[in-house]
């Protein structure tokens, strides 16, 4: 905070979510993957994401529903909110790898960069890391709960 402002008032900041700068770059690849079949919905301080997503060896796509919030009442652990959205589909499903609120969970947080998830990937790579983490999670489940792909530990530290 700036010290002519008055104590209490915050700086407008802009809502990425309704910016056409920022979403643009990321749905261009969704929407010709999914074309029409790609739902967006827009809330004040919610942007949502609506596909029905492929899935090796399902016989079906599954729907999958991405949510960025403005500001999250979920931990980000110091990720910007447009970096760590939710991400649900198959509700209740068993999995290792579920947040508390049955979100996937796609990555860890504090992994380096290039093994996370951000916008400038687009839509399209984080519905195909949905894709893939429920593939693993059907692998999981028929398999003596194996997972097929490298995982990171659950937990983070108290620092975090």
């Amino acid at each position: 905070m700036a010290l002519s402002e008055p104590l209490g008032v915050r700086r407008f900041e802009p809502w990425w979510g309704s910016e056409a700068g920022w979403l643009y770059p990321l749905e261009r690849e969704a929407r010709q993957q999914y074309s029409s079949r790609l739902r967006r919905i827009e809330r004040p301080s919610l942007l949502i994401y609506v596909a029905d997503v492929p899935v090796t060896a399902r016989p079906a796509p599954v729907r999958v529903r991405v949510e960025f919030h403005r500001y999250p009442t979920y931990l980000t652990y110091d990720l910007a909110p447009s970096n760590y959205p939710r991400v649900f589909a198959d509700l209740g499903a068993a999995s290792p790898h579920r947040m508390p609120d049955d979100s996937l969970c796609l990555f860890h947080p504090h992994d380096p960069v290039e093994r996370r998830w951000t916008p400038d990937k687009g839509l399209n790579e984080l519905l195909n890391l949905a894709a893939r983490h429920l593939f693993a999670e059907d692998y999981w489940r028929n398999s003596n709960y194996h997972w097929p792909f490298d995982e990171a530990p659950h937990g983070l530290e108290e620092a975090a």
